[in-house]
């Protein structure tokens, strides 16, 4: 196999001439066919960088070793590729995969499938999930829920999903993802439920913030008042609370009202920059940049000098930066709005 080594081939496909683009095609052809297992993976990852206009008959070449593969680590590798690639055609074979007998290729086929928004996927997995046990924690069923937000009509689901919701049986974690898919597809039928367990204290954390989210995103009239008495609660009982479930809902309460556009936030947020808990006062200050409110310069001039945390120094710098008009965050980094639908710790 030495002959078929990529090692000279490589670089910028766009520096290559078309002899050495055809050369590579072939080598590529071959090792996908008749490599080892580690010779494939590595040519599949090269596709991905492979000029789009010579590769038509590579990718017709991964369709069909995907519908023949027995290997599984390879037929996960497949399947991430045929996603990367967004070759759509291969949607048959990836809905069938959602029934393999190995649950990691399952989860890829999913996850394939979610990001070429596989329209022709949605029916088959919303069937897949109705299989499923809601009363158990589950990776996979939380990434077939988060799928299900993201597929073209993936808001057939939601009459299913919000029967699963109220059920207070069902695992706190599933019903956590189902709150989070609400507000993904903008449900907005789901609006009382999420307020039930929202503001109820003997839920879980996690599904009361993830409750706030969504209700955050469905511009929920009903939502904002009870946010308030919940900061305002958070701040009469302060010491009194376990420290992270308090720095969690204070974190989401004050993000669904940023979500809202809320107005009078500003004050709870100028408040909550001045928080004992680092955590709180870096989201506080994320979401002062993400408003674009000049009031907030003053303080956030304060924090980038002076605060005791480098990390609230950098996010102070970075929301100044925004404000005026000067956003330097990068494509990876993720938005306020984004970061409140992480685990709350």
């Amino acid at each position: 196999m030495g002959i078929l080594s990529l090692s000279p081939l490589l670089g910028k496909e766009k520096e290559l001439t078309e002899e050495q683009i055809s050369k590579k095609k072939d080598v590529l052809s071959k090792m996908i066919r008749y490599g080892t297992s580690q010779e494939r993976k590595q040519a599949l990852g090269e596709l991905v960088r492979f000029p789009k206009e010579n590769a038509s008959e590579l990718y017709v070449l991964v369709g069909e070793q995907l519908k023949t593969e027995k290997d599984m680590g390879m037929k996960i590798v497949l399947l991430k590729t045929v996603g990367d690639l967004g070759l759509k055609e291969n949607h048959e074979t990836i809905i069938t995969l959602f029934e393999d007998t190995n649950e990691d290729v399952n989860k890829q086929a999913v996850t394939s499938a979610k990001k070429m928004k596989l329209g022709e996927a949605t029916s088959p997995l919303l069937e897949k999930v109705k299989k499923e046990d809601f009363t158990k924690n589950s990776n996979s069923l939380a990434l077939y829920i988060s799928a299900l937000g993201e597929l073209p009509d993936g808001k057939s689901a939601a009459p299913f999903l919000e029967t699963k919701f109220r059920e207070k049986f069902n695992n706190a974690d599933i019903r956590g993802q189902i709150a989070l898919y609400f507000g993904t597809v903008l449900y907005k039928e789901a609006e009382q439920a999420l307020l039930e367990v929202a503001f109820d204290d003997i839920q879980p954390t996690t599904l009361r913030c993830y409750s706030m989210n969504t209700l955050g995103k469905l511009k929920s009239d009903q939502a904002k008042p009870k946010l308030y008495e919940l900061l305002d609660s958070l701040k009469k009982t302060s010491g009194k609370l376990d420290a992270k479930k308090a720095q969690s809902l204070k974190i989401y309460a004050i993000g669904a009202l940023v979500t809202m556009g809320d107005k009078e936030v500003f004050q709870e947020l100028n408040e909550f920059a001045r928080d004992d808990d680092s955590m709180v006062r870096l989201r506080a200050i994320e979401f002062m940049g993400s408003l674009k409110d000049p009031k907030a310069l003053e303080l956030l001039e304060y924090k980038r000098d002076r605060d005791p945390s480098p990390k609230v120094q950098k996010a102070a710098k970075k929301a100044i930066d925004q404000i005026n008009g000067k956003d330097t965050a990068s494509e990876d980094e993720k938005s306020p709005e984004e970061k409140t639908e992480e685990e709350p710790k």
